[in-house]
């Protein structure tokens, strides 16, 4: 395992990790393919969004979507 410089922040990564860890800029490790969405999905604000990050706000988003909607069915069958 070597490290290597991230393109993106400079900081020192290892070369078989498939995103940096400070800012999540992609790095391809143990072959795994560059620019798919197999790790990484795009950087936005600034930031490279990994999958799993992805992931966690389509939870949160689905989540707070059904809390929505139970609470405003509570207060129209209420009223």
């Amino acid at each position: 395992m070597a490290l290597m410089t991230c393109p993106e922040c400079s900081h020192r990564v290892s070369d078989k990790a498939l995103a940096c860890p400070s800012c999540g800029y992609p790095i391809a490790g143990d072959g795994a393919p560059r620019g798919g969405v197999a790790h990484v999905v795009g950087r936005v604000a600034g930031t490279w969004l990994s999958v799993s990050a992805l992931e966690n706000i389509v939870i949160a988003i689905v989540f707070f979507g059904g809390i929505a909607a139970v609470l405003i069915t509570l207060i129209l069958v209420n009223r």
